[in-house]
């Protein structure tokens, strides 16, 4: 038990320690804090913080009132009442634009450049409500009966049954969706590559001869398989952490707290079976990495031995995304019970609550029984593969791996 642990410290704190882990622990928090802020440097860009020098041309004092009295957005020339005079101090840029009312129903805003999309939504809003108020006392509407007219309209939307989500949710979570199954391919292509890598580059050197003098080699499958797992819960750990503090501080930011709102009354359990599938998942993905690195030569054949995992990884991914569209689809369904792509499919099916829970139950019940027979074939095969050196492709090395496995078993009889 002591050379177990001696190999998952020596193998974690050497993985843990690299700059390509670092970066790849921060790698999908900065896709999520691209995703959700940059609309909002966009939009502080878009205005500026200068209130907008304008003139109006126009006569009545209501329209110049407005924009005189808001002089958090504008800075109003009160000077300039001619088409002349605007255009001459729009030259020299003295002001920003300036507001023609040759029309009454469609005033013309002018200016150098591209007003940005918050200036035209402030001048919008004051000519509206001004226009408003001037018809309003044409018509002798009170106060009262002009609140009435302009009271929006409440909808509520209720749901028919209890295993739906409203578009606004279901886009948020088809996102939410989207960024969680793109975490798990990346963490699939990563992991599958060091585990293979990790068992390849030992017998590259051909130093596995004298490892298994020491110890058995399913005691140095577990230790490393071992190893890979406190990583990929460290980084797991990680990003909860992250979860919990955005949850924390997210309510005190309108931003955040109205993406969190989204989520009310989602099932709490879910959580849970989410950690569940993305666990699983990569442990049986990581499983068969460690398989196939046990037939690799060498470390320099690893990519093209670990291909066919990376394109199952390809294919579940796609599937996500066929899922977040139609999660009903029958290709979906089938696809999201099949353990190779049950993690993304099936993940993706059960946020948008597309799945029931008898549905999810047997995915998941799927998904551990192929852990444990891919766990059983690798130990059974690691110790004679460890030793097998072909130059042959992976079909072939993993015939003679079988046929060697077999022979040894009769042997042992």
């Amino acid at each position: 038990m002591a050379k177990f642990w001696i190999i998952v410290k020596q193998v974690y704190k050497r993985r843990v320690k690299t700059k390509s882990f670092l970066l790849f622990l921060l790698f999908p928090l900065l896709i999520f804090l691209l995703i959700n802020f940059i609309p909002q440097i966009f939009s502080s860009f878009d205005s500026g913080d200068k209130p907008t020098k304008i003139a109006l041309l126009t006569d009545d004092p209501a329209y110049r009132n407005a924009f005189q009295q808001d002089k958090k957005h504008f800075r109003f020339n009160e000077k300039i009442t001619t088409a002349q005079a605007a255009k001459q101090a729009l030259k020299q840029d003295r002001i920003d634009g300036f507001i023609t009312f040759q029309d009454p129903q469609k005033p013309v805003y002018y200016s150098n450049e591209t007003a940005g999309k918050s200036v035209l939504q402030q001048i919008n809003q004051h000519l509206t409500s001004t226009k408003i108020a001037i018809e309003a006392k044409q018509y002798k509407l009170s106060q009262q009966d002009l609140q009435k007219i302009l009271a929006p309209v409440s909808v509520d939307n209720k749901l028919q049954g209890n295993n739906q989500l409203t578009s606004s949710q279901k886009e948020k979570m088809s996102g939410a969706v989207l960024l969680l199954t793109l975490i798990i391919f990346l963490f699939v292509i990563s992991y599958t590559n060091i585990v293979s890598s990790e068992i390849a580059t030992e017998k590259g050197t051909r130093i596995m001869e004298v490892i298994l003098s020491s110890v058995s080699a399913t005691t140095h499958l577990l230790a490393k398989l071992t190893a890979i797992i406190l990583m990929i819960l460290t980084q797991l750990g990680f990003y909860l952490l992250c979860i919990a503090l955005f949850i924390g501080f997210g309510k005190d930011i309108p931003m955040l707290a109205g993406f969190l709102d989204q989520f009310n009354g989602f099932p709490s359990h879910y959580l849970f079976l989410n950690i569940a599938f993305i666990i699983f998942g990569l442990l049986l993905y990581i499983i068969l990495a460690a398989l196939i690195g046990s037939l690799v030569p060498n470390v320099e054949t690893v990519a093209q031995f670990i291909y066919p995992i990376t394109i199952l990884c390809m294919v579940g991914y796609w599937g996500s995304i066929a899922a977040a569209e139609i999660p009903d689809n029958l290709l979906v369904v089938i696809g999201s019970y099949i353990p190779v792509f049950s993690p993304m499919m099936m993940l993706a099916r059960m946020d948008l609550l597309a799945a029931s829970n008898l549905d999810i139950w047997l995915s998941l019940g799927i998904l551990i029984v192929t852990i444990a027979l891919a766990l059983w074939l690798t130990i059974k095969l690691y110790r004679h593969n460890l030793l097998l050196y072909s130059q042959d492709g992976l079909w072939k090395t993993w015939r003679n791996s079988w046929k060697y496995a077999k022979m040894n078993t009769r042997k042992e009889r």
